[in-house]
């Protein structure tokens, strides 16, 4: 049987789609997450702010935070991967306390951040999140920057987040060690470099390009060809 078919008489298969969000999505989404209830809205910005997974966001524990030398450091419990810590500004940091003064403040001493509302010993569920982003966009119209209804993913933000990286221009072990990855095998997702950005980064490069190309277009005029 296997010598009736050939390999290109099967489609290839769709390859995944690394997807991100522009500037102007992520800004219009915001908008409208700023209006939602004050913790949910506070999960997802801390969500985007540190580039995590959001089963990770939704597991913060109460005590992820310590101060070394006078910098400010969180403890990411990854439920698919290892414990790892980084520095934060102090105004993530300040938004975090403040996530956790107001689930001491209804609900006592907890284990994670944030609880679920009739039974504080567990989390927020991502499904809860999902359903409240994708009624949010139905009612409120949120379109991408084509015109269609925007697709959300919590994972799009940690692609973001990413993608900001590279275009600092920090290296991929750097990367890596902030979006608490073991390997840089992955980050070369993060590195698919849109044509704007390519556009800008080659500028200069493809002005003196020009130039040269130019004069010896001008020496042609000299000769007979």
């Amino acid at each position: 049987m296997s010598e009736l078919f050939l390999s290109n008489d099967f489609p290839s298969t769709p390859r995944h789609v690394f997807k991100f969000y522009s500037d102007a999505e992520i800004k219009r989404l915001n908008e409208h997450i700023f209006k939602m209830d004050e913790q949910i809205c506070r999960a997802l910005i801390i969500h985007q702010l540190l580039g995590t997974r959001i089963s990770d966001t939704l597991t913060l524990k109460t005590d992820c935070l310590s101060m070394r030398n006078n910098r400010y450091f969180i403890r990411i419990d990854q439920v698919k991967s290892v414990t790892y810590e980084k520095a934060i500004s102090e105004e993530v940091a300040q938004l975090i306390m403040k996530a956790i003064d107001y689930t001491k403040e209804r609900y006592g001493e907890t284990t994670y951040i944030f609880t679920k509302k009739d039974d504080p010993t567990r989390p927020y569920q991502y499904s809860m999140i999902q359903n409240q982003i994708m009624t949010m966009i139905r009612q409120e119209d949120i379109r991408d920057d084509n015109g269609e209804f925007l697709k959300f993913g919590t994972h799009i933000f940690r692609h973001c987040y990413g993608k900001k990286l590279t275009e600092m221009h920090v290296d991929d072990w750097m990367i890596a060690k902030l979006l608490g990855h073991t390997s840089i095998y992955s980050v070369h997702h993060y590195r698919k470099i849109g044509n704007k950005l390519m556009a800008d980064e080659t500028r200069v490069a493809r002005e003196k390009m020009d130039m040269i190309l130019l004069d010896i277009i001008e020496g042609w005029d000299d000769y007979e060809i």
